[in-house]
């Protein structure tokens, strides 16, 4: 945990961001991860830079984290992206990595995934 601190504090190196929206793209809907990354960082910033800013680091970060954890839970790498690409009623019909662009969003989206994995009612 204290190295990813560390990486994130010193800036994700632009290959963090490519590997997770590589990984995103499952030929399902590849714009939504490409409009997901120009969301993250503006597509200028992104072309001039090797390594981001902090606050894109704590995104990238956090984007992945959610991944990690919803490919534990389905085990394959398309159900994943579809429930995070794919819109949420308990989110107000918006994409869970959509909500999750900001920190307090991001943890509405961890709370519906708490819910979801114990089966409590929203």
């Amino acid at each position: 945990m204290r190295e990813l601190d560390e990486v994130v504090r010193a800036g994700m190196p632009k290959s963090a961001l490519v590997a997770f929206i590589k990984a995103l793209r499952t030929g399902q809907d590849d714009d939504f991860a490409i409009r997901l990354r120009n969301r993250i960082v503006p597509h200028t910033i992104y072309k001039r830079v090797d390594r981001f800013d902090h606050r894109v680091s704590q995104t990238i970060e956090r984007m992945a984290r959610l991944y990690a954890i919803m490919l534990a839970v389905f085990g394959e790498p398309a159900a994943t992206v579809r429930f995070l690409a794919g819109t949420h009623p308990e989110l107000g019909d918006r994409a869970p990595l959509e909500v999750a662009l900001t920190e307090i969003g991001s943890r509405e989206v961890e709370e519906v995934i708490e819910r979801g994995l114990h089966g409590l009612p929203a």
